[in-house]
């Protein structure tokens, strides 16, 4: 009965604990063997609570070696012991022996287990006698854990102080053994936890460690390293390599973030040069294609005044050509007027020598008329004398006297005339001996004009020659002009195609001094990504 009980209960704990257990150090010693009282067995069975197992051949030798119970309980490996339903102890094995310091012999047959148990300040209820109290509801009668309600499975965890006046941390398992559906006994285990509270209570000193300084590193204290006092520490060597490697790779980090921020600040200076220059190349490229555009509008403008000039020139060129044929046609005009004036120069002569032979003409008149004069006078004289001797003859004159009145009379009409024609002849003369003095006048400036004729001829002659010159070289101008107008098209046009290319340079200059920006902006997130990994955070 004891066997199959503590094989159920040692099964059902260690399967219970291996899945509650994260590790386990391979066993301690509740004792060290140096403080242990002398006569002990300082080689004791691993009390850890590692999974234990009865082996079906151990069953099998106990049963074919009918092995006593006492023997089979030392050999169980952990603190055991045993309650009738009385509570008398009727189990103690060697493994409780040395934990409590109470020999089998002292415990057996009692009937107070707590004060062979505990020592008197510490003394308490067992876990064992409270099941033994109420075996199928213990849990709600003490508060205890039930870890397994088909076997009334209780377990309890307290924390002692042993007589070496260490505290130590055990955990209990108990549980009723029925035969016949009557109970018959409850038997406890004992696990001492001290190790593995001390190992967890480490590896949590140790992950504290380990996480005070990753926060410290992630706050920007690259300088952080992790210790950790091993000794008198329960933890296993592989998990103390962590505070190496940690601390490692925390100089690792630091060294990484220290070159990456001496990169980084390379590099932000090699892109603030870089910026500085695309900025200069932006504003260069701004310049020239401020340049190119006032330099685009001048070359149109030059082109424009090149088409009126080319217009002029062709203008020029038409007026030239009518320059030419009007100085031909004045050449021409020139000849007829020499022409003319020679003709009026031999019309004047004649003139000049018809006005003199009249002035001659009416100087013979005058004579006649000085004549006609003397004999109007005669007449009249001898009218009178006529009068005179009709006078003398008396009647018989009187005929004579009418013919003498007649003849006088004739006589003064004649001399009248006379007078009337001399006056004329005077004014004849006088306008006779005028238009000589013109007509020689006349003469001598027509003359004066034959020779400015002349003159102006040669000048024609002259102009028409330098016309015709200057109509050959404006005709050669107005072709060079086309020429040079075409040309300044093909260069207006080779200068628009030169500013068309300088804004997209300008656009593409643009872009650069973007992706500069964004590249100085991602430098600068960089650096100060870095520079709170090396905790420089600004306030």
């Amino acid at each position: 009965m004891l066997r199959n009980s503590v094989r159920t209960l040692l099964s059902r704990l260690g399967g219970d604990e291996s899945s509650k257990t994260s590790m386990t150090d391979g066993g301690v010693t509740v004792t060290d063997p140096s403080e242990r009282p002398p006569g002990t067995d300082s080689s004791l069975p691993d009390a850890s609570g590692g999974e234990f197992e009865f082996q079906d051949e151990t069953d099998l030798a106990a049963d074919e070696l009918n092995i006593d119970d006492d023997v089979l309980l030392d050999g169980v490996g952990m603190p055991v012991f045993m309650l009738r339903t009385d509570g008398e102890v009727v189990a103690w094995n060697h493994s409780l022996e040395q934990l409590t310091g109470v020999s089998a012999d002292q415990a057996l047959g009692s009937r107070a287990v707590s004060t062979v148990f505990y020592s008197d300040e510490q003394r308490r209820q067992t876990l064992a006698e409270k099941v033994l109290d109420a075996p199928e509801t213990a849990d709600r009668t003490y508060g205890l854990a039930l870890e397994d309600e088909t076997l009334s499975l209780y377990a309890e965890e307290e924390t002692l102080t042993d007589r070496y006046g260490d505290e130590r941390h055990f955990r209990y398992t108990s549980m009723p053994i029925y035969e016949d559906g009557d109970l018959v006994a409850v038997v406890q285990t004992v696990r001492d936890r001290t190790d593995e509270v001390r190992r967890h209570s480490d590896i949590e000193d140790l992950v504290d460690e380990v996480q005070q300084t990753l926060h410290a590193l992630v706050d920007g204290h690259l300088e952080a390293r992790a210790s950790f006092d091993e000794e008198g520490r329960v933890v296993d060597d592989r998990l103390l390599t962590v505070v190496d490697e940690l601390n490692g790779m925390a100089e690792g980090f630091e060294d990484v973030a220290m070159r990456v921020d001496t990169e980084t600040q390379s590099l932000a200076h090699a892109v603030e040069r870089t910026a500085t220059a695309a900025n200069q190349i932006a504003r260069n490229v701004e310049e020239q294609n401020d340049l190119l555009s006032e330099g685009a509008s001048e070359m149109q403008r030059f082109s424009a005044s090149m088409e009126e000039v080319a217009a002029t020139a062709d203008q020029v060129d038409v007026a030239a050509t009518q320059a030419r044929d009007a100085a031909a046609q004045g050449l021409d005009a020139s000849e007829d007027a020499r022409t003319a004036t020679n003709e009026v120069v031999d019309i004047g002569d004649d003139l000049v020598r018809s006005v003199t032979d009249l002035g001659d003409r009416m100087d013979d008149i005058e004579a006649v008329v000085e004549v006609i004069s003397d004999v109007a006078d005669q007449t009249n004289l001898l009218a009178l004398n006529a009068n005179i001797e009709a006078a003398r003859a008396g009647e018989d004159g009187d005929g004579f006297a009418v013919v003498a009145e007649e003849v006088k009379t004739l006589a003064d009409e004649t001399r009248t005339h006379t007078e009337q024609i001399t006056t004329s002849i005077e004014e004849i003369q006088a306008q006779t001996d005028s238009t000589v003095g013109a007509a020689e006048e006349s003469h001598e400036r027509i003359n004066h004009a034959g020779e400015q004729i002349s003159d102006v001829l040669e000048a024609f002659e002259e102009i028409a020659d330098a016309i015709d010159e200057a109509a050959d070289g404006i005709t050669e101008v107005s072709r060079a002009t086309d020429d040079q107008a075409t040309t300044v098209e093909e260069l207006t046009a080779t200068i628009e195609n030169v500013q068309e290319r300088a804004e997209e340079t300008e656009e593409a200059a643009a872009h650069i001094v973007d992706a500069t920006d964004e590249g100085t902006d991602a430098i600068d997130e960089l650096a100060g990504a870095v520079g709170e990994l090396r905790g420089e955070r600004s306030h």
